[in-house]
């Protein structure tokens, strides 16, 4: 019989979904290897990347206090490590829209910027040699500004069963899961109807996403402060 647990919640453990896993393959015993967490943590973050999830957004972060001659920062943690436009929201000094800076990108950054070099303005980029994503920020915060930010975080990697999975839906991971591990055991007849029991449930978490809450509604709004495509 296969395991419940309740959908209305956010985080499970690792071995709640291996627990998933074992249940639907029919295995006698919970298997807890490394390759099956392995696969848990990647279809974790496979699911974060397909849409900015609120479940994925940390708000209001200090990432730094300003010195009078740094302008760029770091974005991120090693528990909420940024993902590929992630942030959504800066400030600097204060988080009153007086503190904002825009956040645009690299083009329109260089644009602005010669245009009038006190705009007030920032750009996210990855930092190759570093494996970080950063933010250069102008002007250059002032000494003891604090600079707040708010962005949506890529799941790390998952390696131990007490360790948290995030997600509206454990057997969406659990599917996604255990698609990887047919396909190690080349049973591709069962990986392709886990890969669409993962898809069906997939658009389920995505219409749960895109649904306004009780006494909410959702508007189309002109965005300010933002600059091209995702941001």
């Amino acid at each position: 019989m296969v395991c419940f647990f309740m959908a209305t919640l956010t985080t499970y453990l690792v071995s709640d979904i291996l627990q998933i896993i074992s249940d639907l393959r029919g295995e006698s015993s919970v298997n807890t290897n490394s390759d099956r967490i392995r696969a848990i943590s990647r279809a974790e973050q496979d699911v974060a990347r397909r849409q900015f999830f609120r479940k994925h957004l940390v708000k209001d972060q200090s990432l730094a206090s300003g010195d009078g001659t740094t302008s760029t920062f770091t974005i991120g943690s090693a528990t909420y490590p940024m993902r590929d436009k992630g942030l959504t929201d800066l400030f600097v000094g204060g988080t009153t829209e007086d503190k904002r800076r825009s956040v645009v990108d690299y083009e329109q950054f260089r644009n602005l910027y010669n245009t009038n070099n006190a705009e007030r303005i920032a750009y996210e980029y990855y930092d190759q040699a570093n494996d970080l994503w950063k933010v250069k920020i102008n002007p250059i915060p002032a000494s003891g500004d604090a600079i707040t930010a708010s962005w949506y975080y890529i799941p790390p990697t998952r390696t131990l069963t007490t360790d948290a999975v995030v997600c509206g839906d454990p057997y969406l991971i659990a599917y996604l899961a255990v698609a990887d591990v047919y396909h190690g055991e080349d049973e591709i007849d069962f990986e392709d109807s886990a890969r669409q029991e993962a898809e069906n449930r997939y658009g389920e978490m995505v219409g749960r996403e895109n649904t306004p809450a009780v006494n909410q509604s959702y508007t189309m709004a002109k965005q300010v402060n933002k600059g091209y495509g995702s941001y």
